[in-house]
């Protein structure tokens, strides 16, 4: 299918090396520049990014992030953050951005194995694969700040070029091969809960495979080593019995374990779209994955895609194509704004089967001399207009909005005051200043609606053990009200994230 002509032009060694050395090298160091020059400074609120302050400052703290605790990114997060370079928040953001080279690199290195060559035109292909997505705003938008998404897009990409080995025997593992890439799944399901959706189609593309040969035997033992690895979801209780300033659900039981790992603060939201509007949403979603590719990548990609299916990755096709519409159901039937960040998975496949496409036009015309270095020149250009025009929406490099907040709030707070926040949006920059940074420490930072949950309020006991915290607040009293009730003499504040004052005291 993919393989070249017996009667083709042989270009100069000079191309050929050039276009490897732009699939190994340079096409993943320009997009760890590109990520390098937009990186947030920060905890930050841009491309969707609140949850960067609680994840930098758990991870900081050895504690327990928001559902579903994502105990693998923590340990990973907190490895980066140990790099005696920048700041804490800095170190934690570029974990982000070498799991985005990183996911961009392995979409390339499947290119490989659907084509089956290694000759200019799979060079091109696999580059191409690279920097489309690793220059998608939605990919791009994540690497640029403290969130999970891009170390997830890393095993959801692993998952996926694992099982397209597995399906076309490219390259036959060993048992310790296998067993490994078992655990590093299981591993994965430690970053995000949906790569457990990419590992259990991984799964069954092995089941098929250890069917046709006949060992059956090796399901289990897979199925094993993937167990393993959600062994790190142990980190949860274990740190949870420390008492770390972030412990969310304080999962030291297994009915705590289950509230954090079941996501069950948001479960409403789960396909939580109402039926008569997933129609709707799925075709949004759809749009914004298309956006991600653009004209020509969405034209690449269905017809690698068209190409592949009367070859020998035929069952991969339908395979990746099937991944694709289910990350884009989840992504249409889950309730929240920034739902469209589970299309990354899709992006993915879009990109790989793009590269592909590349090498079906380039084989097209592999008798022209030209055609190597005009596909080499022509690439250039047009992913230069493609970084270019993505740029001004995901660079978040000068977005201080975050940082300016939380350290206006602790610089005119009152010695030993009661710090009220509302939401996410203004809790998490503070955690990360107060907790990670340790900055006022005479200071209590609550946030009000988390205080209906007993584990919260047990945590905050052990924090600041000279607080009163009341079980319940007082009758027709909101728990700000109790608090001053129960500990007079401690100023009572309240922050505005978005307000012309960001702090507020009675």
């Amino acid at each position: 299918m993919f393989q070249a002509s017996k009667r083709r032009w042989v270009q100069p060694a000079a191309i050929d090396w050039l276009l490897a050395l732009a699939q190994g090298f340079v096409a993943p160091l320009v997009v760890l520049l590109a990520y390098l020059h937009t990186l947030a400074p920060g905890v930050t609120w841009a491309n969707d990014g609140a949850d960067s302050g609680d994840l930098i400052t758990a991870a900081a703290t050895l504690g327990i992030a928001h559902p579903t605790g994502y105990p693998t990114y923590l340990l990973l997060a907190r490895a980066f953050q140990l790099i005696p370079l920048g700041d804490i928040a800095w170190r934690t953001t570029m974990l982000s951005a070498v799991a985005g080279v990183l996911a961009a690199w392995l979409a390339g290195r499947a290119v490989y194995d659907i084509v089956g060559t290694d000759d200019w035109a799979a060079h091109a292909g696999a580059a191409s694969a690279t920097l489309l997505f690793g220059c998608s705003p939605l990919l791009w938008s994540q690497s640029v700040i403290a969130e999970v998404y891009s170390v997830n897009a890393v095993f959801v990409v692993l998952a996926l070029w694992l099982a397209l080995r597995v399906l076309v025997r490219t390259a036959p593992q060993s048992a310790w091969q296998q067993r490994g890439s078992a655990l590093l799944l299981g591993l994965g399901m430690g970053v995000h809960s949906t790569t457990a959706l990419m590992a259990a189609m991984w799964y069954i593309a092995c089941a098929i495979a250890d069917v046709r040969s006949g060992r059956r035997w090796l399901l289990v033992e897979r199925a094993l080593w993937c167990a393993t690895g959600l062994l790190v979801y142990m980190y949860l209780p274990v740190r949870a019995a420390a008492h770390p300033p972030i412990n969310w659900g304080a999962p030291r039981d297994l009915a705590g374990i289950w509230w954090v790992v079941s996501g069950a603060l948001y479960r409403p939201l789960m396909f939580g779209v109402p039926i008569d509007e997933i129609g709707v949403r799925s075709l949004l979603m759809a749009q914004r994955l298309y956006q991600q590719v653009g004209l020509v990548g969405g034209a690449l990609s269905i017809l690698g895609l068209l190409h592949s299916w009367r070859s020998r990755i035929s069952v991969f096709s339908w395979f990746s194509l099937s991944a694709v519409l289910l990350y884009l159901l989840v992504a249409a039937s889950y309730r929240t704004t920034d739902a469209y960040v589970y299309l990354i998975p899709g992006v993915a496949i879009a990109a790989i089967w793009a590269g592909c496409g590349l090498v079906v036009v380039l084989r097209w015309f592999q008798r022209w001399p030209a055609a190597p270095t005009l596909a080499l020149f022509v690439l250039l250009g047009w992913f230069a207009w493609r970084a270019a025009s993505t740029l001004p929406a995901v660079d978040a490099s000068a977005d201080r909005r975050a940082i300016v907040f939380a350290t206006q709030v602790l610089k005119t707070a009152p010695p030993h005051a009661l710090i009220v926040t509302s939401s996410d949006l203004d809790a998490f920059p503070l955690w990360y200043y107060h907790y990670a940074l340790k900055t006022r420490p005479d200071l209590v930072v609550l946030v009000d609606p988390l205080l209906e949950f007993a584990w919260y309020r047990d945590n905050l006991r052990a924090l600041y053990p000279a607080l009163v915290l009341a079980e319940a607040p007082a009758a027709d009293a909101s728990w700000a009200d109790t608090l001053v009730r129960d500990n007079p003499g401690l100023p009572l504040c309240r922050t505005d994230p978005e307000g012309p004052v960001a702090l507020a005291c009675d």
